[in-house]
């Protein structure tokens, strides 16, 4: 019964995505992602990671404090890469003075859903800077020469051939002196968790990590001490 149950979702899930491309053929991938959650969030579901029903897997400061062991500073300037609704940027933003936080993502929706819930007196006096994923922001970003670059719950997002581009445009934003932290999933190969969730295994983020930064020092972190299910939760640290 179990078996029948997870293969009736993963058709329904199957036959969502085909409708979904069949409407948009040349769209990229993160256009589905996008329609997904959005879908969800307009209907009244509400959604674990964007939004009001937003909640952090385990603190609301995981990502500053994360930024912090490595040597943030307050007057220091930080990129949350993938900020969706500024769940976990939140806390970095209060932490910086004000203008040196960048929050990006694939999308304007996911982040204004994060200001809309603010104190737009907060807002102003903090002055976060944020932008969608695009060539023209990701110039802005690396204009300002963050020291920090974090990546939160989003890589497990991101499809094997998207790889990529995600880890080049967060490589892009470095300059000498830049630490770039992702959160992964790390299993022993790459692995489909969910319709929308994959773990991937350390060779395959070093393999890609070094083709875009050959000259960084590439290491690993854990960013729990626990395995469950296989599944160990693990930081890429890229140093330029």
């Amino acid at each position: 019964m179990a078996y029948e149950f997870t293969v009736k979702r993963w058709w329904r899930k199957f036959k969502r995505y085909l409708g979904w491309r069949l409407r948009n053929p040349f769209a990229p991938y993160e256009d589905y992602y996008v329609y997904s959650v959005m879908k969800k969030i307009r209907h009244g579901a509400g959604h674990p990671a964007i939004g009001s029903a937003s909640r952090p897997v385990r603190e609301h400061t995981e990502l500053l404090d994360f930024l912090k062991r490595y040597g943030l500073q307050p007057n220091d300037v930080a990129v949350d890469y993938g900020c969706g609704s500024l769940r976990l940027g939140a806390a970095v933003i209060d932490f910086l003075e004000p203008g040196k936080f960048w929050g990006v993502d694939i999308t304007d929706e996911f982040y204004k859903l994060g200001l809309e819930a603010r104190d737009p007196a907060w807002v102003q006096q903090k002055k976060p800077k944020l932008g969608i994923i695009n060539p023209e922001t990701l110039a802005k970003v690396q204009a300002d020469k963050p020291r920090l670059i974090g990546s939160w719950h989003v890589c497990s997002k991101v499809p094997e051939a998207r790889l990529d581009s995600y880890i080049g445009n967060i490589v892009s934003l470095m300059s000498p002196g830049s630490i770039a932290i992702i959160h992964f999933p790390e299993t022993a190969e790459r692995r489909q968790l969910s319709g929308l969730a994959w773990s991937s295994p350390r060779s395959l983020m070093e393999k890609v990590a070094r083709r875009h930064a050959p000259n960084a020092t590439i290491s690993f972190d854990p960013l729990t001490d626990k395995e469950v299910d296989g599944i160990r939760q693990t930081l890429l640290v890229i140093r330029t």
